[in-house]
C-alpha cells in the first residue's frame, strides 16, 4: 500500500496555499484525513512538565473530544514522555512511543481515546521551551505496516510543514496584503517570486529582488521573464508554467549552490481552465554539505559505485552536467544511473533521495 502520487502533490499544493493564502489549515487536515482510514487530525500543543496540552486546529473531532482533552485528558496523556524526546519533522507510530499492549489498559485510552480511533500517528513540528507542537492523527484500523505508510507520509511533507511553520512563527500568526507578498518570507531570509504566464515576474518579495540583481540563482531580463541560471532547472521553470500540464507540481533544485523550490500554486478547474498556471519560486541557501556515510548506504539498496559517485555529487549540489563533465561520461548516461538510483531506493526525485539520504544518516548518528 502507498499514498498516491497525485494524492501527495495535492497535499503539497494545499500547504503553500495555506502559506500564499490560497488554503487554510482546515483544508490541508481535511484532505490528510481523506486518505487515513478514519482519520482525525489535530495539530496541537503539549507541555509535559506542566502535564496540560490542547488543540489549536483540528478535523473531524468532535468539540467534547477537544475540550474534554484538554480539560482532563492532556494530564494524563500516556503518550507524553517519549513523544517529548521523539526526532523532530519525523513521523512515527504511536506503538513507537507505548506498546499497545500497555496503551489498552490506561484510562486514556478505555475512557477517551477508543471512541475516536484505534491507534494513532504523529510528527512534532515545534519544540522550544520543553513545550511540543505536534500533527498526529487517529486512526480507526490498520496494522503497523499499513499505518507505517501515513508516518512515513508525514516524513515527506516535513520538508514543506517545516517551511510553513517558520512562515507563521516569523510573522506570529498574523497575516496581512503586505505579508502575502513576502514579507514573512524576508523575516527568515527567504526570497520569494511569484512568477506568471511565459515566466513573466508577477511579484518579489524585498529578498527575492535581492537575488534578482545578483544573478547567482535567478534573473530578470528586459522583458520582465525570469530566467533560472542553468539550463535544466529553466526547462523544468518551462514545463511547471505549461499550461495543459499534469501530474508535475513541484521541484527542489540546486542551482549555483542556491536551493530553489518551484511550486505549481493550485487554482479552482474553471480558473485554471482560462489562466495559465503560476509558479511560487522560493529562494533560500543550500544547506553546506556534510560528511554522508554514502558508501554505508550504496551497500544497504546495492548502489554500484558509478551509482554512489552520482549521489556524492548530488549531496554536494551538483547538477547531471557537473556530474557527466567530472566522469567525462554523458548526460544520457548519468541520467540513466540516477534512474537506476531511484529505483533501488524507492524514490522518485532527486529532492526525495536527498531527503532518503539526510534522515539515514541523522537515525545513524543518533544509534
Amino acid at each position: 500500500m502507498i499514498v498516491a502520487e497525485d494524492t501527495y502533490d495535492s497535499l503539497v499544493d494545499t500547504i503553500y496555499g495555506v502559506i500564499f493564502g490560497e488554503a487554510t489549515w482546515d483544508m490541508f487536515l481535511g484532505r490528510w484525513n481523506e486518505i487515513v482510514p478514519g482519520g482525525k487530525t489535530t495539530l496541537f500543543y503539549h507541555d509535559p512538565m506542566r502535564a496540560e496540552g490542547a488543540s489549536h486546529i483540528d478535523k473531524g473531532f468532535s468539540d467534547e473530544w477537544v475540550e474534554s482533552y484538554s480539560d482532563h485528558f492532556a494530564s494524563i496523556n500516556p503518550w507524553a514522555p517519549a513523544m517529548s524526546v521523539m526526532p523532530m519533522w519525523r513521523g512515527f507510530l504511536s506503538e513507537e512511543l507505548l506498546p499497545r499492549e500497555q496503551f489498552v489498559k490506561t484510562e486514556f485510552y478505555n475512557d477517551f481515546w477508543k471512541q475516536c480511533g484505534e491507534t494513532a500517528i504523529g510528527m512534532a513540528l515545534v519544540k522550544r521551551d520543553g513545550r511540543m507542537f505536534n500533527i498526529s492523527s487517529s486512526i480507526a484500523n490498520g496494522g503497523p505496516e499499513d499505518n507505517r505508510v501515513y508516518a512515513d507520509t508525514f516524513t515527506r511533507l516535513a520538508p514543506h510543514l517545516h517551511r510553513a511553520v517558520r512562515y507563521f512563527e516569523a510573522g506570529k500568526g498574523e497575516k496581512s496584503a503586505d505579508e502575502l507578498g513576502g514579507r514573512l518570507f524576508d523575516a527568515i531570509g527567504v526570497g520569494v517570486l511569484l512568477v506568471g504566464d511565459g515566466g513573466k515576474l508577477l511579484s518579489a518579495s524585498a529578498v527575492g529582488e535581492q537575488a534578482l540583481t545578483e544573478g547567482r540563482s535567478v534573473r530578470l531580463d528586459l522583458q520582465g521573464k525570469v530566467w533560472l541560471a542553468d539550463a535544466d532547472a529553466n526547462a523544468c521553470l518551462g514545463r511547471l508554467l505549461s499550461q495543459w500540464r499534469d501530474g508535475e507540481r513541484q521541484q527542489v533544485l540546486d542551482v549555483n549552490g542556491v536551493k530553489l523550490t518551484l511550486v505549481r500554486l493550485q487554482k479552482s478547474a474553471r480558473i485554471q481552465f482560462f489562466d495559465a498556471p503560476s509558479i511560487a519560486i522560493i529562494i533560500e541557501p543550500s544547506a553546506k554539505p556534510v560528511a554522508m556515510d554514502v558508501p554505508g548506504l550504496g551497500g544497504k539498496f546495492g548502489l554500484t559505485r558509478a551509482e554512489m559517485k552520482i549521489m556524492q555529487g548530488l549531496l554536494h549540489g551538483s547538477s547531471i552536467t557537473d556530474i557527466a563533465i567530472e566522469s567525462n561520461r554523458s548526460r544520457e548516461t548519468i541520467r540513466s544511473q540516477l534512474k537506476s538510483v531511484f529505483a533501488k531506493t524507492g524514490v522518485n526525485s532527486q529532492s526525495e533521495l536527498l531527503r532518503l539520504v539526510y534522515f539515514s544518516e541523522r537515525a545513524r548518528r543518533n544509534n
